[in-house]
This record gives structure tokens, C-alpha cells and sequence, in this order.
């Protein structure tokens, strides 16, 4: 596991040891702002399946009420997907534009049928794409997005479960 992974779990753990002190809202907000730091994304956002945001933490520069209605559309999008080419669930979409880098992972909620939607956006950097030699001469270090966003995931699940 790479480093920001334990880190990111070591420090959910450490902030979210008394969870029974917690409120849900506050429990969920840590997670998504360690998410964030961790994983060094722009943004996160965790919204229910009609895109209200459960929990946030947003880059000065972008609009929650734009990052609510994305995750809803590509939560829509990504279920029509499913049923069109008969893929079955589409557990994590990742989309790239010129800029900027978007995933988006449905979280199903334990006891309900209910889910939240963890969005996450980046800058492209030109360190983007590079190959892990190179990234390591460097001193930088390749970041596993898809496990930073399952770790979260499952905290967020446990949370929910509580």
C-alpha cells in the first residue's frame, strides 16, 4: 500500500477513534477533508443520490451547487450506461478534461437503500501521467487514487452503519 494510503487511514483512525462522540455530519466532513489533503485533490464532495452535499471540502475556486449537480449527473449517467450496454454497476467513473481530473464513487450505505456519491476533482499537473522512475528521482510519489477513495469509502460506510 502506498504511503498516502496508510497515511490516510492512520489519521482516520486517529481523528475518528471515538466515533461514538461524533456527529455523523461532523464524522463524514472529516473524512472527505482527509480525503482531500491526502489525496491532493482540488475538491471533494460526498452528496446523496439526489446530489445533496452531505459533506464538503471545496477549492475557494469552485462552485459546490456545480460539483452537487456533476456528481447527480454522472450518478444518472453512469446508472443509463449500465442499463444501455448492460455492463452491469459501474462502481467508480473517471473522467479527464484539459485541466482537470474527476472521479466519482458510489458509496452503497449499509442497513438502507440509500447511497452517497464521493466525488473528487484535480488539476492536471505536468507531473500527471509521469512514470513512477521518474516521479521518484523526483522525490514525488505515485498516488493511488482508487484506494485513497475506497479508504474513504469504507469509513464513510462505517460511519453511516453507526
Amino acid at each position: 500500500m502506498a504511503n498516502r494510503s496508510k497515511a490516510l487511514k492512520k489519521s482516520l483512525q486517529k481523528d475518528l477513534k471515538n466515533l461514538e462522540d461524533i456527529s455523523v455530519s461532523k464524522a463524514l466532513n472529516i473524512i472527505v477533508q482527509h480525503l482531500k489533503k491526502k489525496g491532493n485533490f482540488n475538491s471533494c464532495v460526498l452528496t446523496d443520490n439526489n446530489g445533496l452535499i452531505m459533506a464538503e471540502s471545496i477549492h475557494k475556486q469552485e462552485n459546490r451547487d456545480n460539483l452537487s449537480a456533476t456528481s447527480a449527473l454522472i450518478d444518472d449517467t453512469s446508472e443509463r450506461i449500465s442499463d444501455y450496454i448492460k455492463i452491469g454497476k459501474i462502481n467508480l467513473s473517471y473522467f479527464v478534461s484539459k485541466n482537470v481530473m474527476v472521479w466519482m464513487l458510489p458509496i452503497e450505505l449499509p442497513n438502507c437503500d440509500d447511497r452517497y456519491i464521493l466525488l473528487a476533482t484535480k488539476g492536471i499537473t505536468i507531473l500527471t501521467g509521469m512514470p513512477k522512475s521518474i516521479l521518484k528521482l523526483l522525490g514525488k510519489e505515485e498516488i493511488n487514487i482508487h484506494a485513497l477513495l475506497l479508504i474513504s469509502s469504507k469509513w464513510i460506510a462505517k460511519v453511516c452503519k453507526e
